[in-house]
């Protein structure tokens, strides 16, 4: 199974300057123009504030963009869900025997999960995401000496490898299949 791919300026795959630029304004166009993203109207009073305070905190990482209302907001609906159903099993412990109403409280709780990862909402996501952005930033020893050979050393070794082939060499390429007995 394929990873899933990350956004340019956080990823560890060596980049040459212009594919990473190529990737951010292509990231960036896809952002679109929409800006922050807005809690979507059908979300109650408690689950816009849940989706205010994760816009507000991720602000500063830039990441969000008016395209991620959609997993905000599920996020928000997942949060406040169990934040309900918790209290309510707090106040009726019974159903916690109920095979139905834990059966929906797991399900918001994988919700709750896939959210808060896909958002970079669980330490262990933050921590991945800060790990690839500082070796994304740090400079690559081989790459900076391969870049630091002269163009010039580079061309004249590139010639001398076909100095030592023969200008007479053909090759016969046959129809014919031989065996090669052991």
């Amino acid at each position: 199974m394929a990873r899933p791919a990350k956004s340019a300026a956080v990823t560890v795959k060596h980049l040459t300057a212009d594919e990473r630029s190529a990737r951010l304004a292509g990231e960036k166009k896809l952002k679109g123009a929409g800006g922050r993203p807005k809690p979507p109207k059908h979300l109650s009073a408690e689950q816009r504030k849940i989706f205010s305070a994760v816009v507000k905190q991720l602000s500063e990482a830039d990441i969000l963009c008016a395209l991620d209302s959609a997993i905000l907001a599920q996020y928000a609906i997942a949060k406040d869900m169990l934040r309900l159903m918790d209290e309510e099993i707090a106040r009726d412990p019974e159903l916690l025997a109920s095979a139905q109403y834990m059966s929906s409280r797991k399900q918001y709780m994988s919700d709750f999960f896939r959210c808060t990862n896909e958002l970079c909402l669980s330490p262990q996501s933050r921590a991945k995401m800060a790990n690839m952005a500082m070796n994304s930033a740090q400079a690559d020893p081989l790459l900076e000496a391969l870049r630091s050979i002269p163009e010039e050393a580079a061309e004249e070794t590139a010639s001398d490898d076909f100095d030592s082939v023969p200008d007479d060499l053909t090759v016969e390429i046959t129809d014919e299949f031989t065996e090669v007995e052991e």
